[in-house]
C-alpha cells in the first residue's frame, strides 16, 4: 500500500509499517517483547529513508519503550532522542511531547529528578495545547511519581487523582491500570493498607483481562511488598514468585532486580539471612545494569538488613550509608529520614 511523506510524495509500505507497529505495541506488554522488537524493526525498515514522517517518530519511540520496559535504559535513549528530533523537525507537537515524556522516564529511573521534572513540564506545556487527553493524563501521573519519590505525598495524590479521572472518563484501561498501581503504592506508603490492597486488586483485574503481563508483574511485586510490610510472609510469597516469573518471561532486568529484592527480604524475614545476602547481591548487579538508581538504593538498604541479621554490623552500616548517599542524591526525603533513624538506632519495623 502507499502512503505520503510531508511533501505529498506517495511512499510504499506506510500502511504495512503501521500494522506491524500496532502488533508490536500489543506484544510489548505481554510475554513477547522479543517479537515486539522484531516487528518494530521491520516497521522501521519500511519507514527509514531520507524522508521523515510522524509515523517514523512514533515507531522509534515505541521501540525505545519496549527496550526501556525490559530495563535496557541506555539502548532506549538514542531512539527517544531521534524520535524527538524528527518530531521537532516536522513540528509534530504530540510526538515531541511523547518523546519528552519518555526521556523523563529515563531521567527518573536514573535518579535525575530535576531533569525529569523539567522534561515533564515541557511535555505538559506542549500536550496541553492539543487534543492529546491520554498524554496529558500520563504526564500528570509521571509528575505524581516524581512528587512521591521526593516525599510530597499530597502533591503525588493530587496528580494521580486528576489522571485517574481522565482515564476513567475516557475508559482508557491501559493507563488506568498504571495510575491505579501508583495510587495503590501511595496508599501503602501512607499505611492505608486496605485501600492499597483493593486498589492493587482492581488494577490487577484490568491487567489480566487485557493480557498486560508487564503491569501484572509490577502489581504482583507491589502486592508482595504490601505483604512484607505487614509481616504477612505467607501472603507475600506467591506474589514474589509470580513477579519473578513474569520478569524472567520478559527478560526484564529491572523488574527481575525488584523481584529479587523482595525475595531477599522474604528470605531474611524467614530466618535465612545468608541466602538473602546472596539474592540481594544478584539484585544489585541487575539494578546497575538497568540504571535504576532508586531501586539500587532500596536493594542496598535491604542488603544492610541481611548483613545485620548475620551479625556483620559494621558492613551493614556501610551498606546503609551507601544507600543513604544514593537517596540523598535522588532527593528521596522519606527514605533519607528512614535510614537516618536506622543508623541512629531509633527505628522499628522488620521490613522497613
Amino acid at each position: 500500500m502507499l502512503g505520503t511523506d510531508k511533501r505529498g510524495t506517495r511512499r510504499p509500505g506506510t500502511a504495512e509499517a503501521r500494522r506491524l507497529a500496532e502488533l508490536a505495541r500489543a506484544a510489548g506488554l505481554g510475554d513477547s517483547p522479543d517479537d515486539a522488537l522484531l516487528l518494530n524493526r521491520e516497521a522501521l525498515f519500511l519507514l527509514n529513508s531520507e524522508r521523515q514522517t510522524p509515523l517514523l517518530a512514533d515507531v522509534l519511540r515505541w521501540q525505545g519503550s519496549v527496550l526501556r520496559d525490559r530495563g535496557r535504559t541506555s539502548e532506549a535513549e538514542p531512539l527517544y532522542r531521534r524520535s524527538l528530533a524528527i518530531a521537532t523537525d516536522l513540528e509534530y507537537d504530540a510526538g515531541r511531547a511523547h518523546a519528552l515524556n519518555c526521556l523523563a522516564s529515563l531521567a527518573q529511573r536514573r535518579g535525575e529528578l530535576v531533569a525529569a521534572a523539567g522534561l515533564l513540564s515541557d511535555a505538559l506545556a506542549i500536550a496541553g495545547g492539543s487534543d492529546e487527553t491520554r498524554l496529558v493524563g500520563m504526564i500528570q501521573q509521571n509528575l505524581g511519581i516524581i512528587a512521591d519519590i521526593r516525599g510530597n505525598p499530597a502533591a503525588a495524590g493530587a496528580y494521580y487523582r486528576v489522571s485517574l479521572r481522565t482515564f476513567e472518563e475516557t475508559n482508557d484501561l491501559q493507563p488506568l491500570c498504571w495510575v491505579l498501581n501508583n495510587l495503590g503504592y501511595l496508599y501503602m506508603k501512607e499505611e492505608r493498607y486496605h485501600d492499597a490492597a483493593s486498589t492493587f486488586e482492581r488494577a490487577l483485574g484490568i491487567a489480566r483481562a487485557r493480557g498486560d503481563l508487564m503491569s501484572e508483574g509490577i502489581l504482583e511485586q507491589n502486592r508482595a511488598e504490601l505483604g512484607l510490610i505487614q509481616d504477612a510472609l505467607d501472603e507475600a510469597y506467591p506474589s514474589i514468585a509470580r513477579a519473578l516469573e513474569v520478569a524472567e518471561q520478559r527478560s526484564d532486568d529491572v523488574r527481575r532486580a525488584a523481584a529479587l529484592k523482595l525475595r531477599g527480604a522474604y528470605e531474611r524475614l524467614s530466618g535465612r539471612p545468608g541466602a538473602a545476602g546472596d539474592t540481594l547481591r544478584q539484585a544489585l548487579t541487575l539494578s546497575a545494569v538497568g540504571e535504576d538508581a532508586l531501586l539500587g538504593a532500596e536493594i542496598l538498604y535491604q542488603y544492610g538488613f541481611a548483613l545485620f541479621d548475620e551479625g556483620d554490623v559494621e558492613h551493614a552500616r556501610t551498606a546503609w550509608r551507601s544507600a543513604l548517599d544514593s537517596f540523598e542524591r535522588i532527593s528521596a526525603r522519606q527514605w533519607v529520614s528512614r535510614i537516618q533513624r536506622r543508623l541512629s538506632g531509633d527505628a522499628t519495623g522488620r521490613y522497613l
